[in-house]
């Protein structure tokens, strides 16, 4: 019977480090989604007593975005969010964040606003 021996050096650590690298596993387990994340805009909306904080948003065309609401007060009527141009509506529960998840394409400006569209802001595509 033979028995066969692996020697581990520094040299072969590093060449298992390395082709690991290169094919994606790290070790991490999340390196795949981190990279997906790199390629989407995120965006974070406070609805207060004044409104949207920010009112107006950037974003580019054909890359996903996610703009995240969180209501913070009561003294408003932005208990919901309302994307018409692409066909979004979510409840706005109190202190709650609620994420909305589509695409932009084509270029202009595009308003959300609340249920009532007292509360508006605007998307700025370009």
């Amino acid at each position: 019977m033979s028995i066969i021996r692996f020697v581990i050096t520094p040299t072969l650590c590093l060449a298992a480090l390395l082709t690991a690298v290169a094919a994606g596993r790290t070790g991490d387990g999340n390196h795949r989604q981190k990279a997906a994340n790199r390629n989407v805009q995120t965006v974070r909306v406070r609805i207060t007593k004044k409104g949207y904080e920010p009112k107006s948003l950037s974003l580019k065309p054909n890359v996903p975005a996610r703009i995240t609401f969180v209501r913070e007060t009561n003294e408003s009527c932005g208990t919901e969010i309302v994307l018409k141009d692409y066909g979004i509506s979510k409840p706005l529960p109190l202190g709650k964040p609620v994420t909305v998840e589509f695409t932009p394409t084509g270029s202009g400006e595009f308003k959300f606003n609340c249920g009532m569209d007292m509360l508006r802001g605007k998307i700025i595509v370009q």
